[in-house]
């Protein structure tokens, strides 16, 4: 992602009201960012069907005869999709493939054309009523582009305060790169998230009513932010004092610098995704999480809580994999 413009943007769509959230979403994004989006329609493949012809003779060719009205349909939809719904300056190609599995599909051709993000509404693509659709969820674990997931209302000039979950492993830290280069250009600020989990018969005590020990956390995580990011010179980003009461990210992108105003904040509880989600819906307008390159999304924290988290958010989630991941995994399937 550069901070000057998200260059191309893929969105998928099957037409549903679920799907078209992202529209909306997508052409206020740019307005920020600028840049073109494309959008996706996967016509399913029906080989059970060709086959049953082939047994009986039926003289009729899927191939040949139904596949190309209907990817020509598709096309005249999904043109009428881009000319409605996103303007002229933000409008790019309609792209329609066949295939059995969406998501499949739809990485397959974000990989190969190097979008710089794929964004999707949250309950389209064969969406359960309660949680985000099977393919967006997909798409999600298995993409090596960042992905932005939007299940409802907020849009971007209304994103003060972006959150970021994180166990401050290395692995976690790496979200808060994506988190502000959003948060600078949409200025927002960035809430670094910790949830501290009780198990069993632990000591209930709340960190936050003790402003000497809140005080001391805030720092150790200022100086493993501190440090994170000057072994990391290449990504532009640091934190601007140790030891300030009030902390700045900052972000240096094409010639323009942004100080981004960062929060610490540590809850307890029994579920981390659950604190992450509640905290979430009452105090911030974006998640931003990292994903694992192996096992799909990273169980960063305690069982699959990241998962967890993208499944039952109210407020978009950005979810991005860090590249050095993506190695590891491509390398493991040599």
């Amino acid at each position: 992602m550069s901070m000057k413009k998200l260059n191309r943007i893929l969105v998928p769509t099957d037409f549903s009201d679920g799907s078209r959230k992202a529209y909306s979403y997508v052409e206020h994004l740019l307005r920020f960012f600028g840049g073109k989006v494309d959008m996706i329609n996967i016509v399913p493949t029906i080989k059970y069907l060709q086959e049953s012809m082939k047994k009986v003779g039926y003289p009729f060719s899927l191939d040949h005869d139904a596949y190309p009205q209907i990817i020509e349909q598709a096309q005249e939809k999904v043109i009428r999709e881009l000319e409605e719904f996103i303007s002229d300056e933000h409008r790019g190609e309609a792209v329609v493939k066949i295939g059995r599995k969406a998501y499949e599909i739809i990485l397959e051709h974000a990989h190969k054309q190097r979008y710089d993000l794929i964004l999707m509404g949250a309950q389209g693509l064969h969406a359960d009523k309660i949680i985000r659709g099977h393919v967006t969820e997909k798409v999600i674990r298995f993409s090596k582009i960042p992905v932005l997931s939007i299940s409802g209302t907020v849009m971007p000039e209304s994103t003060e305060i972006i959150l970021v979950p994180t166990d401050f492993s290395d692995f976690s830290l790496r979200a808060i790169l994506p988190a502000a280069i959003m948060a600078g250009r949409l200025k927002s600020r960035i809430t670094l998230f910790n949830v501290k989990e009780l198990h069993g018969s632990e000591p209930a005590e709340d960190a936050g009513t003790d402003e000497d020990a809140l005080h001391q956390f805030r720092r150790k995580v200022a100086g493993k932010v501190y440090n994170f990011f000057r072994e990391r010179p290449k990504a532009k980003l640091q934190l601007s004092s140790v030891d300030d009461d009030e902390l700045f990210l900052l972000l240096e992108r094409e010639n323009e610098q942004y100080k981004i105003p960062l929060l610490v904040e540590q809850v307890r509880g029994i579920s981390a995704h659950y604190e992450i989600v509640d905290y979430a819906e009452a105090n911030a307008d974006m998640i931003v999480i990292a994903t694992h390159g192996r096992s799909g999304l990273s169980h960063i924290f305690m069982g699959s809580t990241a998962e967890k988290v993208v499944q039952w958010a109210k407020v978009p989630v950005l979810t991005t994999r860090p590249e050095e991941l993506h190695r590891k995994k491509d390398e493991s399937r040599t």
